[in-house]
């Protein structure tokens, strides 16, 4: 062996770990979001910001917006039940 370390091994000053996996980089979450119809979206959905069932297409809304929408008669995610903390 040749007396050089690898990243991971004993030299941590040289190298240390990212600080956040790859995959959680970019902007955070929003609070609440809309999935627009689409393709697989039969109908407009509110979504709790950090819902898998939005996909990547949830349109950031804010609280207010969401409670009118639901209002309004926007059907809520099956998944994450936004109206259980929306609504009264």
């Amino acid at each position: 062996m040749s007396g050089r370390t690898s990243c991971w091994c004993r030299s941590s000053t040289r190298c240390r770990p990212p600080s956040s996996p790859p995959w959680k980089t970019g902007p955070p979450a929003p609070a609440w979001g809309i999935a627009d119809a689409g393709i697989g979206i039969p109908a407009p959905e509110i979504h709790q910001g950090d819902c898998w069932a939005g996909g990547p297409t949830l349109r950031p809304i804010s609280a207010e917006q969401a409670r009118a929408e639901l209002a309004e008669g926007v059907q809520a995610c099956e998944v994450c039940r936004p109206d259980t903390v929306l609504t009264p």
